[in-house]
């Protein structure tokens, strides 16, 4: 390979003849055209190098300098999982001083999970007449970072422009940071331009979070020789802080410049910091409650300057429920000696969310020479009202069961066969519960059992049966939190049996009866949310049930009757407990007493097709569905009120002497129960 030159920061030579490490370069076979795109580097273990380049432009040979192309670079890939480098660059465009070309080291990559970087690790390093390094990303997971031969240990994007009046130009820079050891600050952008230039530093981001140690100046922008400089736009640059990130020796600053438009968040993490300065906006989100604790204490508060910042505590979510009480507090910001400097007018506060099942009212005010969050009133989120929601309906669902199962009674009884019957029902239904917010849901329900019917020689007839029933029902539900709307998923599946007896004299009057038992599954996908992931649940409980009823067949002539009647069905669905995200819900048990009234015409009993036809009246008693989470009393869902049913229906017997006898019917409902229904049941005599 021929001698190769390269311009060098006083930094970096300085750190070489210190070292005395040998140069060597990573890009090979370099394009003269201007660009040298998509190249990779990887140091590994045991290797040891000066220099690294995954993508290089400008650092040609000696005879190739006094061509008149500019520099352009992107696309490089430099990988570090071991081994010693001095710098490290996923690019690095230069251009010869003396002519007027541009460079530009845009959206280059780093990636360092291990390793030691004795200097700095650059994103993209851009230096020429008018300079660009853009929307460069560098990942470090591990390793050792800087430690006294450069300012920084990281620099997302570099650009240095080397002539008056030309520009300088680093947005949009990446840096992620949750592992390692960086012993001398990271810059987002780092920006040098002469007289008369223009610099530019926008939308620099750096989040600091995981196992990571951070020492030293830590600028979301830096613009050198700021005085000089003609025009410049310096805003919405960001660092983030989360996990267990160690800052105890950093100085966070929006930038050297100005704050316009810089934000600081403080996600989940607590700590100590050297100093902050230059933010526009300091936010928490996502903080770890301890009651009386401290999330950020400042040791350098005199060079703390916070009195033009807007502190944003109106969104806070507490990663967890668990301890917080009203007239609880809890520190945000604690400056060394009480001298944290915070506008009273700059401080936006309102309620918070914890976990996913409590929400509350708070306030931020500063006190002492502290800002302090209190907590002025707790209660159940008002996303948690989905899941009583959502249990309610499900012992409804269990209570549509008892409907098949006198719908089987009526087809054991009034088939004009008699003998031992097996029958078969099942039973399709799409309705809507009206609890505090509707849920509409689709089913099946099956039944089938074995059973018989006798008639007397008074007239009197005797019908009874043991049966195994199952359902199962799907429904969608729409929540949201922290207005954040997101669709969830549900199911529902039961599984019982139980028996059925019905005795009817000569006269036409009737009474019947049933017990069932069985147990109700329920399952949600997508029902709550912490504001960074969503949560379902399981359930599962016991359910009892009965009911009992009486009526009066009136004939009305020619093969037709009047069959007037009222029933009473009760269902009882214990109660159940289950943890979401830390927090747990907790069901009492669901009792339903339903009272049904109603009428149905019998036409054409005596021809092979039969049809009928009804009105009734239902009236839901009790129906609450109870439910504590974290603690705290969730407001109470039921299902009390009137529905109105409409049914009409055919019947099927090939012959009077055929032991098959089959049974079509159609329902609506209006009222607390909206929907529709479909029912196909078929039975056959020994």
């Amino acid at each position: 390979m021929k001698k190769q030159y390269r311009f060098l920061t006083m930094g970096a030579l300085m750190g070489l003849l210190l070292t005395g490490v040998m140069l060597q370069a990573q890009a090979q076979d370099l394009n003269l055209d201007g660009t040298d795109n998509g190249k990779t580097a990887e140091v590994h273990a045991g290797e040891a190098y000066g220099m690294v380049y995954a993508a290089a432009d400008g650092t040609v040979d000696v005879d190739s300098w006094a061509q008149d192309h500019n520099a352009a670079v992107s696309g490089g890939q430099a990988t570090m999982t071991g081994g010693e480098v001095f710098n490290i660059y996923g690019g690095s465009a230069y251009t010869f001083i003396s002519k007027n070309l541009s460079a530009d080291a845009s959206a280059n990559n780093v990636n360092i999970t291990g390793g030691t970087v004795y200097s700095t690790v650059f994103g993209g390093v851009a230096h020429g007449h008018g300079a660009k390094a853009s929307g460069n990303e560098i990942v470090i997971s591990g390793g050792n970072l800087g430690g006294g031969y450069s300012t920084y240990s990281v620099v997302g994007g570099l650009a240095s422009s080397s002539g008056d009046g030309t520009s300088a130009i680093a947005n949009d820079n990446k840096i992620t940071v949750t592992g390692g050891t960086l012993a001398s600050g990271i810059y987002g952008a780092s920006v040098e331009a002469k007289k008369s230039a223009s610099a530019q530093a926008v939308g620099n981001t750096i989040s600091i979070g995981g196992e990571a140690k951070v020492s030293g100046d830590v600028y979301g922008a830096f613009i050198w020789n700021a005085t000089d400089v003609k025009d410049m736009e310096v805003h919405d640059n960001s660092i983030n802080i989360s996990g267990n990130a160690d800052i105890s020796n950093a100085k966070l600053s929006g930038s050297n410049i100005n704050s316009i438009g810089n934000t600081l968040t403080i996600d989940g993490w607590r700590g100590n910091v050297q100093s902050i300065n230059n933010f526009d906006t300091v936010k928490f989100e996502n903080l770890d409650w301890q009651d009386n604790e401290i999330i950020m204490d400042i040791a350098d508060g005199e060079h703390s300057k916070l009195n033009a910042s807007h502190v944003e505590a109106d969104h806070i979510h507490f990663n967890g429920s668990d301890g917080i009480d009203v007239n609880d507090e809890i520190t945000l910001i604690k400056a060394d000696d009480n001298k944290l400097d915070v506008n009273a007018s700059e401080i936006r506060s309102a309620g918070f969310t914890a976990g996913v099942a409590a929400e509350g009212d708070g306030e931020a005010v500063m006190e002492n020479g502290r800002l302090v969050y209190k907590i002025t009133g707790l209660h159940t989120a008002k996303q948690t009202r989905l899941v009583a929601e959502n249990r309610a309906v499900a012992a409804a669902f269990v209570n549509q069961g008892t409907d098949l199962i006198s719908d089987s009674l009526d087809a054991l009884s009034r088939d004009g066969s008699y003998g031992v019957k097996t029958f078969a029902a099942v039973h399709g239904n799409a309705g809507k519960y009206d609890v505090n917010s509707d849920i509409k849901i689709n089913g099946w329900s099956t039944i089938a059992g074995v059973g018989n019917a006798a008639q007397f020689n008074n007239g009197n007839e005797f019908s009874w049966g043991v049966f195994y029933e199952n359902g199962s029902g799907n429904y969608r539900t729409y929540n949201s939190f922290n207005d954040e709307f997101f669709r969830g998923d549900g199911s529902l599946v039961y599984n019982g049996g139980g028996a059925a007896a019905r005795y009817q004299n000569a006269h036409g009057v009737y009474t019947e009866a049933s017990l069932r038992a069985g147990m109700l599954k329920s399952e949600m996908s997508n029902a709550l949310s912490d504001g960074t992931d969503t949560y379902g649940y399981e359930s599962d409980a016991n359910y009892y049930g009965a009911h009992i009823g009486v009526g009066q067949i009136i004939p009305l002539g020619k093969g037709s009757n009047l069959d007037v009647y009222g029933k009473f069905f009760h269902t009882y669905t214990e109660g159940d407990s289950f943890t979401v995200a830390g927090d747990e819900f907790s069901f009492d048990g669901i009792t339903s007493d339903r009272l049904r009234i109603g009428a149905r015409v019998n036409a054409n009993e005596a021809d092979k097709f039969s049809a009928y036809y009804g009105l009734a009246y239902e009236y839901e008693f009790n129906g609450e569905a109870k439910m504590r989470a974290a603690g705290l009393d969730a407001p109470e869902q039921n299902l009390k009120g009137s529905s109105y049913m409409a049914e009409a229906g055919v019947n099927y017997k090939p012959s009077p002497e055929s032991p098959w006898s089959i049974d079509l019917n159609l329902r609506g409902y209006a009222g607390e129960r909206e929907g529709a229904s479909v029912s196909l049941q078929a039975s056959y005599a020994f």
